[in-house]
């Protein structure tokens, strides 16, 4: 579990990685199911990929979705317990994993993503930040720096809402003294709040770079901010629906026979997976801190 200063540094930052968080079996299944997908997304074949413009103008492979109904692995390593705790922790209410995919750049041609929020905080509307935690946990199947694509964000800006990054180019935010590159491991763990700056460069190496997100939610959250999105009315809300495949994920691990839920800290309700001990965050956290700042002078 987390310490309550790692909780803390996130909540000040709107960043924290978590080394080695995922290994074993769930990293080497995952590893090998992504393979798959990427040879899939590469070839054009199946659905739900999706490509992006590389460095010489030519559309090159991205992006895949949908990939708990690729693998039983993409389940079961959502429902991996030791992850489940340290989200837990950082929401500090119950919570459902929401939607996923896994993010590619491929060696020497992976493109380059603009500097950007995710939504819903690319709408100029969002002049603050929504009280309750809001972030993506990406998990890193392989070793991500300079020089093939990581990730770049901006520590302690996710609690000021929409941020108007269009006051620089975007090559100027890569190299702004607040931009930090953050280096990654296989198996490694990144929590980044929806509301942190964030881009990356192309893949210049000959190394590929992949990254398999889980969006987590607070159902407060969800209403908030994405139930009325049309892009995300297809995607279950908080149902029935919901809590099976949530129930579904804890089974993939059992058929996997990896680590089961028995003995950790979170257990699955019918409002979601609930940490029942340790340090957690408030209710509201980002709320609270967001009246912390401005009140400094």
């Amino acid at each position: 579990m987390l310490e309550e200063f790692e909780i803390e540094c996130f909540h000040a930052a709107g960043f924290t990685i978590l080394r080695g968080l995922i290994s074993g079996n769930d990293l080497d299944l995952l590893l090998a199911a992504a393979d798959r997908v990427v040879e899939e997304g590469v070839a054009r074949q199946g659905s739900d990929h999706k490509y992006l413009a590389g460095p010489d103008g030519k559309e090159v492979y991205w992006r895949s979705e949908n990939m708990w109904q690729r693998d039983p692995i993409f389940q079961a390593v959502t429902a991996n317990p030791l992850l489940l705790e340290a989200i837990g922790q950082c929401i500090g209410e119950p919570f459902y994993p929401w939607n996923d995919s896994l993010v590619v750049k491929l060696p020497l041609v992976g493109a380059a993503v603009p500097w950007h929020q995710d939504p819903p905080y690319r709408n100029p509307d969002r002049l603050q930040t929504y009280p309750t935690p809001n972030f993506t946990t990406d998990i890193y199947l392989d070793h991500s720096d300079e020089e093939n694509g990581c990730v770049y964000a901006i520590p302690g800006k996710h609690l000021d809402g929409h941020i108007d990054l269009t006051v620089k180019a975007n090559e100027e935010w890569f190299n702004a003294e607040e931009a930090v590159p953050i280096v990654m491991e296989p198996g490694d763990v990144l929590f980044h709040a929806l509301s942190t700056p964030h881009g990356s460069q192309v893949n210049t190496s000959d190394r590929i770079r992949r990254v398999f997100y889980v969006h987590y939610l607070a159902e407060q959250v969800y209403q908030d901010g994405y139930a009325s999105e049309p892009w995300a009315m297809e995607i279950p809300g908080w149902s029935q629906a919901r809590h099976d495949a949530a129930q579904a994920m804890v089974s993939a691990r059992e058929s996997l026979g990896l680590s089961s839920a028995a003995g950790s800290h979170v257990v699955l309700t019918d409002d979601g997976y609930v940490l029942t001990t340790g340090p957690t965050s408030e209710k509201s956290q980002w709320s609270k801190l967001s009246r912390l700042f401005s009140e400094i002078p």
